[in-house]
């Protein structure tokens, strides 16, 4: 009997006994393993087919002896995954694309808000006994947002910002109109999305190509009133360009939840910045999450077990890394 292995085990969000029961049900020719370590995937996925996880490293992939055939990520992103060892042993890669778009743009309408009515220094100024009466209050109705990029997250983003009344502009790797997004720009014209928006949102997957291209360039060019947030990859953002945007407050202020390097090094200047919002990586996390990789996971293993590559939703181009 085929194994597929289950490693989801966190604190925060469980893939409860129900799901992993109703897959036993219904795809009775697996053995379904719930493994909660890393150890414990190390030690069952020699001779597995599938595995269901958040991580997948070298060492995971070394101790499979070439029977693993298909991996389910529970994230969007799969940037950390050995894809071009994956893809020479011909391995199917599907992603957790379309989980996060709920939460993530909520969270990032909520950035927007926080900012437009200075939240922060509210917040501060309450844990110093302050009355800030005058501290000014904005509006994020007829402000510019831009997002780049336009996958499902952004997608989303971009119908919740135009409902609360901002003009929305975006980045797309291959233009084309977007539902709720007024003007869609290429990689080649990004510049003017940074120098037209009142907040940029950042959402660009990780890749060779991608790395630090958020720079002093761009920075440069945004409005001082204008505000970055980060909800993508930290590492698409030149962090030491964008602390001293920060510092020199060349721009107005920024949301972080994704850096560079994680977790955060407590001697990171950006801990210290009076106008910077920081959150430790948790913007995708949500109660519903797993109730969404469900969905996800059960219509791909039907697919996968009829032999249906092409009916796999999220598969991943282990060559594009996304």
């Amino acid at each position: 009997m085929s194994k597929v292995l289950i490693n989801l085990n966190l604190p925060f969000m469980e893939f409860s006994k129900d799901y992993v029961e109703q897959l036993r049900k219904n795809y009775s020719q697996y053995e379904f393993i719930v493994c909660n370590t890393k150890d414990d995937v190390l030690n069952n996925i020699h001779d597995a087919e599938v595995l269901i996880t958040f991580k997948f490293d070298k060492e995971m992939l070394d101790r499979s002896n070439n029977n693993l055939k298909w991996v389910q990520g529970a994230s969007a992103g799969v940037d950390f995954m050995p894809l071009e060892d994956m893809g020479k042993r011909g391995m199917i890669l599907t992603n957790g694309r379309g989980i996060h778009k709920v939460q993530m743009a909520e969270y990032a309408i909520m950035a927007m808000i926080m900012l437009s009515r200075n939240f922060h220094v509210m917040v501060r100024d309450q844990f110093n006994n302050v009355w800030g009466k005058n501290i000014v209050q904005g509006e994020i109705n007829g402000a510019t947002v831009g997002i780049l990029g336009l996958g499902s997250i952004g997608r989303e983003t971009a119908k919740k910002a135009s409902l609360m009344g901002m003009n929305v502009i975006g980045l797309k790797n291959t233009k084309a109109d977007v539902p709720y997004v007024n003007e869609v720009y290429g990689p080649e014209e990004m510049e003017i999305l940074f120098e037209k928006s009142d907040y940029v949102i950042n959402l660009l997957p990780y890749t060779e190509e991608t790395e630090k291209i958020i720079d002093q360039k761009y920075f440069n060019i945004m409005k001082e009133s204008a505000s970055f947030i980060n909800i993508g990859r930290g590492k698409t953002v030149n962090e030491k360009d964008l602390i001293n945007a920060l510092e020199n407050e060349s721009i107005k202020a920024a949301v972080m939840d994704v850096f560079y390097e994680e977790p955060l090094d407590e001697n990171n200047p950006l801990w210290s910045l009076e106008n910077v919002i920081i959150t430790p990586h948790i913007c995708g996390q949500s109660t519903k999450y797993m109730d969404r990789l469900f969905d996800i996971v059960e219509q791909n293993i039907k697919a996968y077990v009829k032999g249906n590559k092409d009916d796999m939703i999220n598969l991943v181009d282990l060559n594009k890394g996304y």
